[in-house]
């Protein structure tokens, strides 16, 4: 036997249609409706639990965002802690640095201040040594002016001594006075009848003299324990002019120690040295021993002539210098 196949057509409402086709009704039939309210109530369930079945998508998003928000807080928190605390170790650390440079402030300034005494000490240090140093040194200038003049004058009493060993008999009259009512005597630097001029003595012989050649007159003076006329300046030489006389005629003078008997044309002082500067005459008289003629210039009154000639004069030693 063959069964027979039958098709039907099953068609799905949709609930929203019957729904609002029963809300209608509802409000045809509100009356007849309302006493039942099994029958009114089982659309509406119906129509409540649909809904909530939209509703499970978003509750598992809020979950998800609620357990979100836990790690996203506890992350948070755990942060906080951990900056805090790496923070705090920090500013401990900060603290006990400040502290050790705060200790090494105070070091340095103590230090300082310990080389600002130490520096004014020897500051004052310095500036007397300073003042003693000066002190010092301007006792030892003046110790070697007074060591320079003690030497002066030793030289100057050796020289008195050595000249007066040339006399068997120093002739103490003349250079001193005679005894003062105490038994003292003033010597004086020259000889009675000598004259002084810085630190040698000059006899010019004058009317009373006789005249005499060249060579006598340099034994004469060397009698006296002197030598002819050695002129070393020009000041020298204004003052023998200033202190000598014309006498008889233009061509007598007095003979000075100047000559070139031993090389002609090579004039040398009886002291052995060469005449540079010279006071000459315009023309001499072409003779070997030198005197100076006073009535000529005073810078020009040289004159060479005969050591034959016969003319006053002058005769020069060094001076005494006695000790006060």
């Amino acid at each position: 036997m063959s069964e027979e196949l039958h098709y039907s057509t099953v068609v799905f409402k949709n609930p929203i249609i019957s729904l609002l086709e029963e809300k209608k009704e509802e409000e045809t039939v509100y009356a007849e409706v309302k006493g039942s309210a099994v029958t009114q109530r089982t659309p509406a369930t119906a129509v409540d639990e649909r809904p909530a079945l939209h509703s499970q998508p978003f509750r598992g998003v809020a979950v998800c965002l609620g357990v979100l928000c836990v790690l996203l807080v506890s992350a948070i928190i755990g942060l906080y802690v951990y900056f805090s605390t790496a923070l705090s170790e920090h500013n401990t650390k900060l603290v006990r640095e400040l502290e050790q440079l705060t200790d090494e402030r105070a070091f340095l300034l103590a230090t300082n201040q310990d080389l600002t005494n130490l520096n004014s000490n020897l500051s004052t240090a310095n500036h007397i040594l300073r003042c003693d140093y000066s002190k010092v040194s301007t006792a030892n200038q003046r110790l070697a002016a007074e060591k320079e003049a003690l030497s002066r004058e030793r030289d100057r009493l050796n020289w008195n001594l050595r000249y007066i060993y040339q006399f068997e008999n120093f002739p103490v009259n003349q250079y001193c006075s005679p005894k003062d009512d105490v038994g003292e005597r003033k010597c004086n630097p020259c000889r009675s009848g000598w004259m002084l001029f810085q630190s040698s003595c000059y006899q010019i012989l004058y009317h009373s003299s006789p005249w005499n050649t060249w060579e006598q007159s340099r034994e004469n003076c060397k009698k006296n324990h002197s030598d002819l006329l050695v002129i070393g300046s020009q000041t020298e030489q204004e003052f023998i002019h200033n202190h000598t006389q014309y006498y008889f005629d233009i061509h007598h003078g007095y003979w000075i120690g100047l000559t070139d008997i031993a090389n002609v044309n090579q004039w040398l002082w009886v002291n052995g040295s060469h005449q540079t500067d010279g006071f000459w005459k315009r023309q001499t008289g072409g003779g070997n021993c030198v005197l100076t003629v006073p009535n000529n210039a005073p810078l020009a009154n040289w004159n060479a002539e005969s050591c034959s000639m016969q003319n006053r004069w002058i005769c020069e030693s060094r001076a005494l210098l006695w000790s006060d």
